[in-house]
This record gives structure tokens, sequence and C-alpha cells, in this order.
């Protein structure tokens, strides 16, 4: 048990890869250009044709697009799906034996479906004249797939494991802030749509980073992991 929970823990640590490919392929935007972390999408950095300016909510010259290392982020998005599902099956048995632990592997299962539709069918085609109609449907399917089951997540595993109050306080923390995130990319036209899309998405993997940091010291240190309550 104690080697699965390791496992699980180092595949929740893994999900920091996401950041790591984030900045390699953000650096590879090509001169004169930068890529933006508050106006550009997260998505961007998986869009395979080279789209130039972009204009959102009617605004000029909102976003440049064009990413030459566009396969290496879509294969992040693919992994950062499986990493959850695997780091899932593995920590699963652990949980409570309360009906709402029973939920976290099918969430898990959603989360992974949710980030495989995002790097098979890259984003912003919707956004093009003739875009592919598919990538403009099925990627933003699996976006919200993947926040949406994201606080889920973190919610059940919240209210689970409510005793134990720093770890309880840190979940709910990163709750609020991607459901501001959430609600400020979908309402407000003044918040800088990149900044939005990361406060709604990169809460639930700093959360995985995090639980897997805690999980992984307990079990070094052979004390009782949260997951055992």
């Amino acid at each position: 048990m104690t080697t699965r929970l390791k496992t699980g823990a180092a595949l929740l640590i893994l999900s920091i890869s996401y950041y790591v490919i984030e900045l390699i392929v953000a650096a590879r935007w090509p001169a004169p250009h930068d890529y933006s972390w508050s106006r550009n999408m997260i998505s961007d950095l998986g869009v395979p044709e080279c789209l130039g300016e972009m204009h959102r909510y009617g605004t000029p010259r909102d976003r440049f697009i064009c990413s030459p290392w566009h396969a290496l982020m879509s294969a992040e998005f693919v992994l950062l799906g499986i990493l959850v599902l695997a780091a899932a099956v593995l920590l699963s048995p652990m949980l409570p034996k309360r009906p709402l632990a029973r939920s976290i592997p099918y969430l898990a299962m959603i989360n992974c479906l949710g980030n495989v539709l995002v790097g098979v069918f890259p984003g912003s085609a919707g956004e093009v004249p003739d875009g592919n109609h598919l990538r403009a449907v099925l990627h933003p399917t699996g976006a919200y797939l993947e926040l949406f089951s994201g606080i889920a997540i973190m919610a059940i595993i919240a209210w689970l494991y409510r005793p134990h109050r720093g770890y309880t306080a840190l979940t709910l923390a990163l709750l609020a802030v991607s459901i501001f995130g959430m609600v400020a990319a979908l309402t407000s036209e003044n918040f800088a749509p990149g900044a939005a899309e990361r406060l709604a998405i990169d809460p639930f993997v700093w959360w995985r980073i995090g639980t897997g940091v805690v999980l992984l010291a307990m079990a070094r240190r052979g004390t009782a992991p949260i997951t055992y309550v």
C-alpha cells in the first residue's frame, strides 16, 4: 500500500510538467511577438496553424497566435489527463468508504477525457472563418469537462477531509480561485481572457501538485496519510 501511495503521489506531482512545457512552448513564439500570459489563451500554445493577429470581443490586435512547438503542448494536455486518471486509480482504494468518495474515479475519467479532447482537438478554430467545425465544438467541450470535473473533485475532497483543517482550507482557497476565474472568464469582457482562464483552470493543477507533495511526505515519514481517514 505504501508503494501504491508513493506512486500515486508522484503522478500527482508530475503535473508540474504542465508548467514546464508551457514555458518551453511559449518561448518559441516567433519574434517580434511574445506570448502574453494575460491575453493569450492557454490553448493558443497548442494551435497548429499560425493565425497571426486574433480579435476577441471586437478589440483590435487582441492577441497573436503562432505556436511552432504546438505538438508538444497538445501532447502535454493529453499527458495531464492521463496523470490524473492514473493517480486516481492508484489512490482511490485509500479514500474513505463513503458514497461521495466513489465518484472520484469517475470524475478523474471525465477530467482525463476533457484534457485529451483539448489536446487532440486544438483550440481557437472556432474563431477562424471556415475553421474546422469538429475542433470548434470538441475543444471547448473538453475544456468545460476538465474545468467542472476538477472543481467537483476539489469540492468533494474538501468535504471528505474537513477534519484536516489546514489541508481543507488550502483546497477551499484553490476552489474559490477556480470558481472566480470561471465566472470572470464567462461574464467579464474587461478581465484579461488569458488570466481569467488560468485562474479557472490552474488551481486544480496546483491542488494536484500540493496533494502529491503532502502524501509523499507522509509516506516517507511513515505517518498515516490523509487518505486513510
